[in-house]
């Protein structure tokens, strides 16, 4: 049974989520039919960040001159999309890979943060990463580094649609994992659940893990036969869980 009560805000089953490395959400949502979750090109521009949030999506395309905006015109889908954040939202911008300017600088990552936005997922290139790292203190993953903004390269096409990510289909509302391994979609349909399961996951090879470390044998522990999946829930009953 669910331990995340109907209606309650999603700040508990993110901060859950949080506690799950991308590898086991992605090994568990392998085992539910979902082998394209995982983002492995997502580059991290802090060193042991982790971020979860639900997707706001916009992408982008080669920049075509009839499809320009100017930089003032708010009504740009740039704009919207960031305007539209709220707490607990990860902004996803499709590039395509392309990386020959920056869609996301310090300016745009301080709003970003300022409207509750938790993380920036970018398959492109990011601009200013040292002072959103410093300065900002967003989260952010992205393939590259820009010096550039994207206005000569990249036009923005739509928002809040589907979108594809670093070779992930990501729908609006999914949840982003993502750490210093990479970036996972989660579909928001499954998200209690696999927080729920890599909760336990984690929890049972850190275990198996202390065993190894205390010199026991791989074969012995790992993958755990009976022997060691009892020795870890009386461990659990130990430590009141």
């Amino acid at each position: 049974m669910s331990g995340f009560s109907t209606g309650q805000d999603d700040a508990e089953l993110r901060a859950t989520l949080t506690e799950v490395t991308t590898a086991t959400a992605t090994a568990l949502l392998v085992q539910r039919g979902y082998p394209n979750a995982y983002m492995s090109e997502a580059r991290p521009i802090q060193a042991g960040a982790r971020a979860c949030g639900r997707a706001v999506t916009i992408r982008f395309g080669p920049m075509r001159p009839d499809l320009a905006v100017r930089l003032e015109d708010r009504t740009a889908h740039m704009w919207q999309a960031i305007e539209s954040l709220s707490l607990g939202d990860v902004l996803v911008i499709d590039c395509g890979g392309d990386t020959r300017g920056g869609t996301v600088g310090d300016i745009l990552a301080a709003r970003i943060k300022r409207l509750g936005g938790v993380g920036v997922l970018i398959d492109g290139a990011i601009r200013d990463p040292a002072q959103i790292r410093e300065l900002v203190g967003l989260p952010a993953w992205a393939r590259g580094t820009h010096g550039s903004g994207y206005p000569p390269y990249l036009v923005s096409l739509d928002w809040g649609r589907p979108v594809r990510c670093f070779g992930v289909t990501v729908l609006p509302g999914d949840y982003i994992l993502a750490d210093d391994d990479g970036a996972v979609a989660i579909p928001a349909t499954l998200a209690v659940e696999v927080a729920e399961a890599g909760v336990e996951t984690e929890r049972k090879e850190t275990f198996i893990r202390g065993l190894v470390e205390e010199g026991e044998s791989i074969k012995d522990v790992y993958p755990p036969n009976e022997a060691t999946l009892r020795r870890y829930e009386a461990s659990k009953r130990e430590a009141g869980r």
